[in-house]
């Protein structure tokens, strides 16, 4: 071979040595991010690749996110993401992970409240982001290692790739924390994270020292607001509180997006959603005025920036705040704000809702406690009915007492709204047969439809908290009839009002019941939010003449209270009771629960009722009748049905 010939050989095989082991290029997160990530088909995206410039307000924060730093922010410890719902906030924490498994591996921990969110992340979050990048998805172990290879594989809670492991974890476990260091750790939805972790104490400040091993480590703590000096709400506080920073096209003014402060842009309307706009600040705020649109919002969003608006009070500690008013994804528009807000406004817990979910901010609740006798009213004629005509379906909540049963009956109509139909005492020892039917016959009753029709109670739930084994041998005994054994659990705010039922096996027993959960915290706060409401309409509470002084007293003998650590730091809500009787309120607590468990049809129920028509010789009188004569329904007709009224 010539040596010329020889020589240029050599020099291809050098060069591609050369590429093979060069060190990778430096990437910054978010042109990882539109290098490598694809978006899950089950995604509104439906497999595209990720595009920095759909949303141009998550480049910095997945930016600042980076361990390795050598961009001008090495002096970044902490990031505090405040985010409204479905603003892209998590996708951007997924690049994060995704970065830093593909390109800068690292042992990563992420935290989430419960366990059950901890699967749930695991598997449709994680395993979609894995299966939908191709760069992540050859370096992920699967489940099951090779045979012989003698690799661990991953699991639900720990993914295993080159350089590095992953581990996911649940805020309440003490397991989480033990011997975990790791360079990277992300607190997911941070203001639900339990109060605390065993005897260990609060969780955020066992999540501090999962770094302190590493010179580069990095704390990021994502949240949706709940309540105002809560822990998302503290640390963005004590941060730089960066905004995203806009410029108007009139007057070139940059500031950033409010919903109502007539100092910076805020959100304008008129008489419905869709007169919705942006306002510019007036000419004595130091704006134009202008009154811009949807189309004039995006494109300014298009070219914002994010500003640090104060000093922060934590070295190393950044934050950002992300509203939907920025956001440019789906079909996030302030027309359909603009229609939230309205729908919202009117009643308490929705404007919470409102509040943490789309402006992301802390709720602070400055209302006065519900007065009893403010409630009296607020008592109206039902006319020659027990249960008004926009109220087809009956649902009953029964407290357990030593002494007796506590049972109300709600009739339920559209959007929430609610009719108190019965509130009565059954007496007797509940661990005897005869008390128990009593209440079973109470539970078969039938009331009067202003249709002239007799409606049955559709579903009951009976708190198991006292005489437990008596509770589940009558619900095992009564199931057919949709009476259901629930469980009142604190503590669970912004999880459903009920639970999926788990099996509760008890005594000798083979068969076990099924046993709900009720979150009592958002329970409570629903029913009485449907007090404050100045208007029947949607979530309203109505109540009979029928009802005295001492139910009242009972349905507000509860208030709710903000709980602080030791950091001054709102760590949850607690309700105090104010007397010793409140079961008016715990009852309609369970009929609310009755009624998330049916989830009826009332549409659907109430033009079932309209069809029947009129009852050629309605039952004489008034109130609950006895059971009905009919038979029961064989077993496999035993369910529920959603479009259907008759049959129970």
């Amino acid at each position: 071979m010539p040596p010329e010939a020889a020589i240029a050989e050599a020099q291809v095989l050098f060069d591609e040595g050369a590429l093979r082991w060069a060190p990778p290029p430096r990437l910054s997160i978010a042109e990882w991010a539109q290098l490598h990530r694809k978006l899950p088909e089950a995604s509104a995206a439906k497999g595209a690749p990720w595009r920095n410039e759909v949303a141009p307000y998550l480049v910095e924060i997945m930016n600042v996110c980076r361990c390795s730093r050598d961009d001008g922010n090495r002096a970044v410890r902490e990031v505090a993401v405040v985010k409204a719902a479905q603003s892209g906030g998590s996708s951007a924490i997924e690049n994060v992970i995704g970065f830093h498994i593909e390109h800068d591996p690292c042992a990563i921990l992420v935290v989430h409240p419960i366990d059950q969110a901890v699967e749930e992340w695991s598997k449709e979050r994680f395993d979609d982001l894995v299966r939908s990048t191709p760069a992540l998805a050859d370096r992920v172990r699967d489940r099951r290692p090779p045979r012989g290879s003698h690799q661990s594989g991953s699991t639900i809670k720990h993914k295993v790739f080159p350089g590095g492991q992953l581990f996911a974890g649940a805020s309440n476990s003490p397991n989480t924390y033990a011997r975990r260091a790791a360079r990277l750790v992300i607190a997911d939805d941070f203001d639900r994270f339990a109060v605390t972790v065993g005897e260990e104490g609060d969780p955020a400040a066992l999540l501090g020292p999962r770094t302190a091993s590493f010179h580069d480590g990095l704390l990021v703590y994502v949240s949706t607001p709940t309540l105002k000096d809560g822990r998302i709400d503290s640390l963005y506080n004590q941060s730089d509180q960066r905004r995203f920073v806009l410029t108007c096209p009139r007057c070139a003014r940059e500031d950033w997006i409010t919903w109502g402060s007539p100092e910076h842009f805020r959100i304008g309307y008129g008489e419905d959603a869709e007169t919705a706009r942006l306002e510019c600040p007036a000419p004595d705020h130091g704006g134009c005025g202008a009154q811009l649109t949807e189309a004039d919002r995006r494109r300014m969003v298009l070219a914002g920036r994010w500003r640090p608006t104060a000093k922060p009070q934590k070295l190393g500690l950044v934050g950002f705040h992300l509203p939907a008013m920025i956001s440019t994804l789906g079909g996030v528009t302030l027309s359909l704000l603009v229609s939230k807000w309205l729908a919202a406004r009117k009643d308490k817990q929705a404007l919470q809702g409102f509040i943490n979910t789309c402006l992301g901010e802390a709720w602070e609740d400055r209302t006065a406690r519900t007065e009893p006798y403010t409630l009296l009213k607020r008592k109206e004629s039902y006319g020659d009915a027990d249960v008004p005509g926009p109220a087809p379906c009956l649902t009953a909540g029964v407290d357990v007492q030593v002494d007796r049963f506590e049972l109300q009956v709600i009739a339920w109509g559209l959007a929430g709204e609610r009719w108190v139909v019965d509130w009565r005492a059954v007496p007797g020892d509940p661990r005897r047969t005869e008390t128990q039917a009593a209440l079973l016959e109470a539970l078969n009753a039938r009331y009067r439809h202003a249709s002239g029709h007799m409606l049955p109670i559709k579903a009951a739930c009976i708190d198991s908290g006292y005489a437990t084994e008596e509770v589940y041998d009558f619900v095992l005994a009564h199931q057919h009839l949709r009476i259901y054994a629930t469980k009142g659990v604190a503590g669970r705010s912004g999880e459903p009002i009920v639970s999926k039922a788990h099996e509760k096996s008890y005594g000798r027993r083979a068969r076990p019941v099924r046993l709900y959960t009720v979150n009592v915290d958002d329970a409570k706060a629903e029913v009485l939010a449907a007090l404050t409401l100045a208007a029947p309409g949607p979530g309203y509470m109505h109540f009979p003449e029928s009802v005295d002084e001492e139910y009242f007293a009972q349905l507000c003998a509860e208030h709710r209270e903000t709980r602080y650590n030791k950091s001054k730091v709102a760590t949850h809500a607690v309700w105090v009771q104010d007397r010793q009787r409140n079961e008016a309120l715990d009852t309609a607590v369970l009929a609310l629960a009755a009624v998330r468990l049916l989830n009826p049809n009332i549409r659907d129920m109430a033009a079932a009722l309209a069809a029947m028509g009129t009852p050629v010789t309605p039952p004489p009188g008034g109130g609950a009748s006895g059971p009905p004569a009919e038979q029961p329904r064989p077993a496999a007709d035993r369910r529920v049905s959603r479009s259907g009224y008759l049959g129970r």
